[in-house]
């Protein structure tokens, strides 16, 4: 996912462009907003494609914005406080 960097609606806040090459939704086609209080790791209020969900944290269901430090689907967070991950 690529950061586009400019801002909609003299807001502060950014849009995540889809990477699924086939996808034709714009941003106001229904963009979802991801709020910066529920995903700390976010720097501000990003949208993302509806069509094409990013993935999420199998056990808190944290919204995956950077892979790094990911395993089996388990964000950082997860993985330091040992929480187990049922589905692997």
């Amino acid at each position: 996912m690529a950061r586009i960097e400019e801002t909609f609606d003299d807001r502060d806040w950014y849009m995540i462009e889809c990477d699924d090459p086939d996808c034709e939704q714009r941003f106001d086609d229904g963009w979802q907003i991801l709020y910066r209080d529920e995903h700390p790791e976010l720097e501000r209020d990003m949208h993302y494609c509806p069509e094409h969900r990013l993935p999420e944290c199998a056990i808190c269901t944290n919204i995956m914005i950077d892979p790094a430090g990911w395993k089996d689907g388990q964000c950082p967070e997860c993985i330091k406080e040992e929480i187990p991950n049922e589905r692997s």
